[in-house]
């Protein structure tokens, strides 16, 4: 729409321009236009071509703004009733039960963050354990890669491993929590265990 207006004023002042232009080779006693409203023509035309040249560029340009206004938070708790582990191996944690989730790009069936565009991105994960005879040793991954590792030894009392991280992230790549093998988590209605991100800036 804006386009348009400014294609229309563009094309009145063209046709100005040229009618002064006309009426100054017919005579002088003919004259409407003076020299001065000429070079003011002028300039408005030229502003009018500049305005177009702007117009046009942020109109092919949506989709790039919306990406960098795009938000991205969420916020889930494991769901859990009860203990979690051991496990034999590593196996990610997944958090089901919503409590924030801006911008769906975080998974309760996988447990998996998936980045919707590149950014930076702040992660962060709670984990409670109370077994007396099993570690509470978890993980955050970044894709296949470790990015960092908070284990605690059981002591038969409540004890938490918390974790956070600031990671840039290209568009598609995963970020989710592992518990590692021989490992026990604890969770009920109060939602010990947590994990959360946002969208700090896109890039």
């Amino acid at each position: 729409m804006r386009v348009s207006v400014v294609l229309l004023l563009l094309c009145l002042s063209s046709v100005h321009l040229h009618r002064a232009v006309d009426q100054l080779v017919v005579g002088d006693e003919q004259t409407e236009f003076t020299q001065s409203q000429i070079e003011e023509l002028k300039k408005q035309y030229a502003g009018l071509e500049g305005s177009v040249d702007s117009t046009e560029l942020s109109a092919e340009e949506p989709g790039e703004e919306n990406s960098r206004r795009r938000k991205v938070a969420f916020s889930y708790a494991s769901g859990l009733n009860g203990n979690f582990g051991p496990h034999s191996s590593d196996i990610t944690v997944v958090f089901r039960k919503k409590i924030t989730d801006v911008g769906k790009a975080f998974s309760p069936v996988t447990g998996v963050f998936t980045a919707p565009l590149r950014g930076v991105y702040y992660f962060r994960f709670n984990l409670l354990g109370h077994s007396s005879s099993h570690r509470l040793a978890t993980c955050l991954y970044k894709n296949h890669e470790k990015i960092l590792d908070v284990t605690k030894y059981p002591r038969g009392k409540y004890t938490y491993a918390v974790g956070g991280a600031t990671l840039l992230l290209q568009k598609g790549d995963h970020v989710y929590v592992v518990l590692r093998q021989q490992s026990q988590v604890y969770d009920n209605s109060d939602n010990h265990c947590t994990f959360s991100g946002f969208l700090l800036f896109p890039m």
